[in-house]
């Protein structure tokens, strides 16, 4: 631990904060404001989610994210909040659960939305692995990986004749003690027998990043497929300290949102990079019965990132 800390000092002192505004690669809305990317379309999207991970440190940083996210949900309200792990630092202990959550995001949790945890490396040491954070209401974990379906319906006048939900999410613990013999038989069962339009995954460790931790060759070969062949659209995750969007990579588009608070890593590129930034941000995604638009968002409400990613 001490390492970590000492690693996180030295890339305050390098400057990693200033490299936080710039930016690689192409983005679609390079820093659009949030109301001029409003004035783009007019359509209403089905559901809003937001998401966001590596956050639970109590900082300013953070603090900053979570007053964004606020003004966001203000002209455009969301009700679920993804957390893709490390929610509390520095060993994930519960107890410091009200000021590195509970007061930087009470006026959203005041507003009745949902946030669903997925457990980070952090939070597994001094928390009974993990154990005590599943227990704590407000995370809505019922298990160290479990899944959840959106309570809007794909409608008629949406063109989709159906019932089915419109979208499921999947929270994973992708920790190297997870019970992954049992998570993976879990997860293909429940991907098979999901009948939403749209199934997004979310975890904390990356399976590609170009970030300081890098990708990961275990968690591909384990995930991947699977993600392939039952058609997950996007997976998100944290991890790497900053933000990176991938090509779809057979037909997954992978995302690390790990700008939410926590000291910033400095990030590369890969041939399969479609945007990268190591910004403190969070991300919306804007979801209709065929497509689903993601944004990532900094701090000073600007639209940095955008992607359009369709059911075909």
């Amino acid at each position: 631990m001490k390492r970590r800390k000492f690693l996180w000092r030295s890339l305050n002192t390098l400057g990693i904060s200033a490299i936080a505004a710039s930016f690689y690669g192409v983005s679609r809305t390079s820093y659009l404001s949030t109301k001029a990317q409003a004035l783009e379309t007019t359509e209403t999207p089905t559901m809003r989610v937001a998401a966001i991970a590596d956050f639970g440190v109590g900082s300013p940083d953070q603090y900053a994210v979570a007053r964004a996210m606020n003004q966001y949900y203000q002209q455009y309200p969301f009700q679920t909040v993804l957390m893709a792990g490390d929610n509390i630092y520095p060993y994930g202990e519960i107890r410091l659960v009200h000021q590195v959550f509970e007061k930087p995001y009470a006026y959203l949790l005041d507003q009745g939305v949902k946030f669903y945890a997925a457990l980070g490396n952090h939070d597994i040491i001094n928390s009974q692995n993990g154990q005590d954070q599943i227990n704590y209401p407000a995370f809505n974990m019922s298990d160290r990986y479990y899944s959840f379906r959106s309570t809007a319906k794909a409608s008629a006048s949406n063109q989709i004749a159906s019932n089915n939900p419109l979208v499921e999410f999947f929270a994973l613990d992708t920790n190297s003690n997870a019970p992954w013999q049992e998570q993976l038989q879990w997860l293909e069962q429940q991907l098979s027998m999901s009948e939403a339009q749209w199934k997004i995954v979310f975890g904390h460790h990356p399976l590609y990043s170009s970030g300081m931790h890098g990708s990961n060759a275990h968690l591909i070969a384990m995930l991947q497929p699977l993600f392939a062949k039952h058609q997950v659209k996007i997976y998100l995750c944290g991890h790497d300290h900053g933000y990176e969007r991938f090509v779809p990579i057979n037909g997954t588009t992978y995302i690390v949102n790990g700008g939410g608070g926590a000291p910033l890593y400095p990030f590369g590129k890969s041939a399969q990079t479609a945007f990268v930034s190591p910004q403190f941000s969070f991300m919306i995604l804007d979801i209709y019965p065929h497509k689903i638009v993601s944004k990532a968002i900094a701090v000073n409400g600007t639209v940095f990132d955008q992607s359009t990613i369709t059911s075909s």
